[in-house]
């Protein structure tokens, strides 16, 4: 988790930094103030919150890969681990005590050198420090999955309404109701129970069902460059990489 002293320190360098890797506008209001109190408040539970989304996301991968092999559903899935890169010695020992707290959530991953990395991943360039090499980690295309996803559901009797905004939610304890706007017009849905997973606009529909999720946005980028010929598939990595100190992915 992000929740650290050395993030606050990071951000307040990177707002005077024109290629920094993380902005934020200094710009106040309330939900972006409330989202920063609450962010400080959670320092203090830096390492028992990095152990519970470690053993949360433990099981969502579990349960991701599950389906995809009870369903079918291809996604280009390689298990060739997550390599972390470290190109200073803080870096990296810093990434030693997350290490320690990600194996008390029950994921293991072990320190590698430089030589070592390249070994694992062959196209790796630059100098390094060294890096964490994390075994069991995969990747895969996430938009197959979610399309096979999609269609598992729609087998099994999910019916899915695109293109259609949430006007409205209330619920009064025993049952939810949602009214939907789209190009054929205005429509009420009842529901037994309601998930909220609408990212930054969680917040506003969650709010009208009477709960609260202070989630603020972040804008990030993502690009998908074609390789079409032999020479740059074989020049690309083939291991998945990240790294901290740029938020690359």
């Amino acid at each position: 988790v992000w929740t650290h002293p050395s993030t606050i320190i990071k951000g307040l360098k990177w707002m005077f930094t024109k290629d920094a890797p993380l902005l934020m506008n200094p710009t106040p209001t309330w939900h972006k103030l409330s989202w920063m109190a609450e962010f400080v408040a959670a320092i203090p539970k830096y390492r028992d919150n990095t152990e519970v989304t470690t053993r949360l996301a433990i099981a969502a991968r579990e349960h991701l890969f599950g389906w995809a092999e009870k369903e079918g559903i291809d996604f280009d899935h390689k298990r060739k681990g997550i390599l972390h890169i470290y190109r200073n010695q803080a870096g990296f020992e810093h990434a030693g005590k997350v290490s320690t707290m990600l194996a008390a959530g029950g994921l293991a991953r072990r320190a590698v050198s430089p030589d070592e990395m390249r070994s694992i991943e062959p196209t790796l360039q630059g100098q390094y420090y060294g890096g964490y090499f994390t075994e069991s980690d995969s990747t895969g295309d996430i938009h197959k999955y979610t399309h096979g996803l999609s269609q598992a559901c729609v087998r099994l009797g999910v019916k899915f309404l695109y293109g259609h905004q949430v006007l409205k939610a209330s619920a009064d304890g025993t049952r939810a109701d949602l009214v939907l706007q789209s190009e054929a017009g205005t429509e009420t849905h009842v529901f037994d129970s309601v998930v909220v997973c609408a990212g930054v606009y969680g917040r506003g529909i969650a709010a009208q069902l009477g709960d609260r999720l202070n989630i603020y946005p972040v804008k990030g980028y993502s690009i998908t460059v074609q390789l079409r010929d032999d020479a740059s598939q074989q020049a690309a990595p083939q291991v998945s990489l990240l790294d901290d100190e740029t938020k690359l992915v």
